[in-house]
């Protein structure tokens, strides 16, 4: 397999983790209609018989997929080691979290809580400073994960008017795949624009 059906077939991946990511909670929730986001947290869904192998098999194959869009987009940003290595050690941690989030239910309370919140800040940092260091040298390129980090930071303040941190997990979640989507389709475009191929084909 050569480099190009590797990129295609990692393309094609990224783009269904990002229909799955978008999907697979509405239909949890149609599965569960009696869910509540304001008295219970998303985490819910990983342990109800109806939902629960579908809720965890999302987020493995979202921690697979945030890694790749977002290491790619790392390296395709980013030349210089100072800013690539710190970078990758957030999007390591985080990712790794966010797999043993998905593989450690909510029953085992303290064994849960530690990767969700090691996930939660670490991407969170990640975001940020992925932002913060493209705007060392445009500013301007670097304003919307800045501005989707300071927004993740943000959604923390729905912890405070509800019993619950689903509101927060749906802000968050929200905000995950929002900045994936950009960062995906702004890397086709531009990629595309290089392309000799014609039609969709050169955006892959």
């Amino acid at each position: 397999m050569n480099h190009k059906q590797i990129k295609f077939l990692r393309r094609v991946y990224l783009i269904f983790t990002i229909f799955l990511g978008v999907l697979a909670p509405i239909y949890c929730w149609y599965l569960l209609p009696g869910f509540n986001p304001t008295e219970a947290p998303l985490s819910d869904f990983g342990v109800s018989e109806p939902t629960w192998l579908l809720w965890n098999s999302t987020l493995v194959l979202l921690a697979v997929g945030i890694f790749l869009n977002a290491y790619t987009s790392m390296r395709y940003y980013f030349k210089k080691r100072r800013f690539r290595y710190p970078l990758k050690v957030l999007l390591i941690i985080s990712s790794f979290s966010l797999f043993f989030t998905a593989t450690i239910p909510m029953d085992f309370d303290l064994y849960h809580k530690i990767p969700a919140f090691l996930f939660f800040s670490s991407y969170n940092l990640f975001v940020f400073l992925f932002g913060l260091f493209r705007s060392l040298k445009y500013v301007r390129r670097g304003v919307f994960s800045i501005f989707v980090g300071l927004s993740m930071l943000c959604s923390l303040l729905l912890l405070l008017p509800f019993n619950s941190y689903g509101v927060f997990e749906i802000v968050y979640f929200a905000l995950i795949l929002t900045w994936n989507i950009y960062f995906l389709f702004t890397r086709l475009k531009e990629e595309g624009m290089k392309s000799d191929k014609k039609g969709l084909l050169k955006f892959f």
